[in-house]
């Protein structure tokens, strides 16, 4: 989780840093755009070509500040469009003015809700209006109207863009909450369900030994002097009678099956489940390694849910291949086929994993190959803790 949210943060320091270069590369252009008819004295009073390039900065500024404050950026602007006539309120300013403006409204759209954004646009207009009414090749009020003409359905087109683009994004944040609850849910359902099969195999531990162990204390308790070999024998079989239920029970503890009427599944009926798998339009192969040999119940129901579970994860249509490798030490499941998306897939290899982690085992989903999907999972021959 550390790495995880120290590459993060690199990525956001480097997003960062490329939009702070695109800025100033942004300002360098305008200034170079916007200099020479600044500096013109045929359309600028002679004091205006001086004061116009000393204050062209406070124009530009407005272009740093748009990503991470649009609302001050169009504050910025506004107040610029006044400081940028000074001292005669009669120069030549639209060549920097409009772009700049363009760009943050395009900000303001696309980076606040809908009653900032709206305030940000009036802002950035009433700084567009003031530049018309004192701009120097245009009149007055005249001025000011010709500007409104040109500028504001232009800042309003832009503005109206940004806010699609906020729509969508916000839009795409929802989803993306969305998944992650989905998926938080799906990991609880996974954990709450063997969570609810270890009780229900507890309490089936209790009946299976409560009425041994109780016959077994009344015959220790009412023992007799001449009757002591043969008591002591059926509480010795009574004893192994009751280890026995106890590996059988404690070996599906970890991992069980819900349905308790039906015999629990094992590796014997993989067949039945494969052909299953085909008649539904899942094109399967079975490979076997190793020497076949039983393994503890526990065991046997993981390993033959989890290629249940990864064949409901795979899509159709495309060969898939089920390996079972038997080790010394374990059972080693390898699932590969075409990969299939949605809800139903993802609760399926959720639950996998918790299946085989459960009893100490390991589970890998690798998706490397495009469009397919290689499912592992290694199983202890000795569930753990059993």
């Amino acid at each position: 989780m550390t790495r995880a949210c120290a590459r993060r943060s690199v990525r956001s320091v480097d997003r960062r840093r490329r939009e702070l270069l695109i800025d100033l590369g942004i300002c360098v252009a305008t200034a170079a755009y916007a200099l020479p008819p600044m500096l013109d004295p045929s359309v600028n009073d002679p004091r205006a070509t001086v004061a116009g390039p000393l204050l062209l900065p406070a124009l530009l500024a407005p272009v740093l500040l748009r990503r991470r404050r649009p609302l001050a950026a169009a504050c910025a602007l506004a107040v610029a469009c006044v400081v940028s006539g000074l001292p005669t309120f009669n120069q030549f300013r639209l060549v920097a003015v409009v772009p700049v403006a363009v760009l943050v409204t395009f900000a303001v759209g696309a980076s606040l809700p809908r009653r900032p954004a709206g305030i940000g646009l009036a802002v950035v207009l009433a700084g567009l209006a003031f530049v018309g009414a004192t701009e120097s090749v245009l009149d007055g009020a005249a001025g000011a109207g010709q500007m409104a003409l040109f500028s504001f359905p232009l800042c309003v087109a832009v503005w109206g863009a940004g806010r699609v683009v906020w729509s969508r994004e916000r839009l795409a944040d929802a989803l993306t909450e969305r998944s992650d609850l989905l998926r938080r849910q799906r990991e609880a359902t996974a954990a709450l369900a063997v969570e609810i099969d270890r009780a229900r195999l507890a309490g089936d531990l209790e009946i299976a030994a409560r009425g041994r162990l109780r016959e077994m204390i009344e015959l220790a308790s009412t023992a007799r002097p001449g009757d002591g070999p043969k008591r002591f024998t059926r509480i010795e079989r009574l004893g192994r009678e009751v280890l026995d239920e106890m590996r059988g029970v404690l070996g599906l503890l970890r991992s069980t099956d819900r349905g308790a009427r039906a015999p629990r599944p094992t590796l014997e009926q993989l067949d039945a489940l494969l052909a299953d798998a085909r008649a539904g339009g899942c094109v399967v192969a079975l490979e076997v390694e190793g020497r076949h040999r039983p393994l503890p119940a526990g065991v046997e129901l993981a390993a033959y849910r989890t290629v249940q579970h990864a064949l409901a994860a795979t899509g159709r249509g495309v060969p898939a291949t089920v390996r079972l490798r038997y080790l010394p030490d374990g059972l080693e499941l390898e699932v590969r086929g075409p990969r299939s998306a949605g809800n139903v897939a993802e609760a399926a290899l959720m639950a996998a994993r918790e299946r085989v982690l459960s009893l100490g085992g390991t589970f890998s989903a690798d998706t490397s190959s495009p469009g397919r999907r290689v499912l592992r999972a290694r199983l202890p021959a000795v569930p753990a803790g059993a």
